[in-house]
């Protein structure tokens, strides 16, 4: 049996791989986002009306051209950058177009987790960093945590990264030290520089990537090792904590979004050099699983989101990780005080059907026993979502091809600009853009009950 066990893998394995390079040749051979926005959507992304735009697409000279569908003028992520990097140079307040971190600001590292696979985890992250670049130019980067590489999906393609990562590629194993490369200690502390190259350009300007593979799920086995040799002075949960903050120290923020534009036009060399001189956040995707790695994930994070569906047996999986990742935190905490968590950190209902009123009363319950712990903006159960996932595409990627989809992926692009609205709220407070106010009050029916 262990004969036709190994043979029926094996032929899998080929027949997966096959598939994988069918698709990767696809990416390779298109642009990842084929999809452009109309001067009205700019304005909302730039939150500027739509006459300010149009009044300064028709005063400046570089003001980018952009393309003609129809009648309509529409313009490229690139462009859309482009255009922050023009409004944060003729504006009073740069930082409104180009939400950029300060020297003095912290690094958000933001991670969103789950003991549960099917939660949305990874659409959540890649959506939640989409929208930040989108509405606020932010440079954002992404750890993929997951062997299975869900989020890395959403943004390979890039410049660096035309096809989905091999085994010599850098994962977050590589950038936390884990793996020997000298014979004199058993772990790697890399340098800044050194650090900074495993992040992968995407078609996302600003956005980067240290995307995931088989390889990721060595992280365990490496602590593992580590833990054995027994090093005096280097905790095993603090590998990548420590790895991030090496980073940071070499990556301060520099320019400046009002400093970009040279004889009244945006440099393009520096605002290029800009979007990859330091991050704004980072943001991690975690394996759905309690790990020694996954903890390192949790040590090195400011903000920890759960995306969590509201089925009973999901309510009891979420108690299990809550319980044990305390349990962990109290463990450490004996030994050594450390001030992790100290952002906004929330639990993100997802995939909850409007008409099932068991989730909904999940979600009541949950608001009503800890309200300030639970986001009261969530993500209702869409069908449309599958419509985007199966070109290898996230909602704000998708261009529909028929009206019954464009409808389908626009209500749930509003579903999602609340929710990400929401966690800005959060992180970010006075950058939010009343999109979850609009939709709780929408969804909660707060003008009816008032009447």
């Amino acid at each position: 049996m262990s004969g036709n066990l190994e043979q029926f893998l094996q032929e899998l394995s080929r027949g997966l791989s096959k598939t994988m390079v069918s698709v990767n040749k696809e990416l390779t051979m298109r642009d990842r986002i084929k999809r452009s926005w109309s001067m009205r959507q700019c304005a909302r992304f730039l939150n500027v009306s739509h006459q300010h735009l149009t009044k300064l697409a028709k005063d400046h000279e570089d003001f980018p051209a952009g393309n003609y569908v129809g009648r309509e003028r529409v313009f490229t992520l690139k462009e859309l950058m482009h255009i922050r990097a023009l409004l944060a140079g003729t504006g009073k307040r740069p930082y409104e177009y180009l939400a950029w971190r300060k020297p003095e600001d912290a690094l958000p590292v933001i991670s969103f987790a789950s003991q549960k696979g099917g939660t949305a985890k990874s659409l959540s992250a890649a959506h939640f960093a989409q929208y930040l670049s989108l509405h606020y130019g932010m440079r954002v980067g992404i750890m993929d945590a997951d062997p299975q590489s869900t989020i890395t999906l959403y943004f390979v393609g890039g410049e660096e990264m035309p096809a989905m990562p091999d085994e010599n590629t850098p994962t977050m194993v590589d950038f936390a030290g884990l793996f020997q490369t000298t014979e004199d200690l058993p772990f790697t502390d890399y340098d800044a520089p050194t650090l900074d190259t495993f992040f992968k350009k995407t078609s996302w300007p600003g956005v980067r990537l240290l995307p995931a593979h088989g390889e990721t799920s060595e992280g365990e086995i490496q602590i593992a090792r580590i833990l054995r040799a027994d090093i005096p002075g280097k905790r095993f949960y603090r590998f990548l904590k420590d790895a991030i903050d090496r980073w940071r120290d070499g990556h301060v923020p520099v320019t400046k979004p009002n400093e970009l534009m040279s004889d009244g036009k945006v440099d393009r060399s520096k605002l290029d050099a800009a979007l990859v001189e330091t991050l704004d956040c980072i943001i991690i995707d975690y394996q759905p699983a309690l790990t020694l790695f996954q903890l390192n994930n949790v040590i090195a994070s400011s903000s920890l989101i759960i995306p969590q569906t509201m089925k009973g047996f999901d309510i009891a999986t979420l108690s299990t990780f809550v319980t044990g990742l305390l349990t962990m935190l109290r463990h450490i905490f004996a030994n050594e005080r450390l001030d992790i968590g100290a952002g906004a950190n929330m639990l993100l209902p997802t995939i909850v059907q409007r008409t099932n009123e068991q989730d909904l009363k999940q979600v009541s319950n949950l608001l009503e026993n800890c309200p300030d712990e639970v986001l009261p903006v969530f993500y209702l159960r869409s069908d449309a979502i599958s419509n985007a996932s199966d070109v290898y595409q996230s909602v704000y990627e998708y261009e529909p091809d028929t009206p019954g989809k464009k409808k389908g992926i626009n209500r749930f692009i509003d579903n999602a600009d609340a929710v990400n609205d929401a966690i800005v709220s959060r992180l970010w407070p006075g950058l939010e853009r009343g999109y979850a106010d609009a939709w709780m009050e929408d969804f909660y029916d707060f003008g009816e009950d008032a009447e």
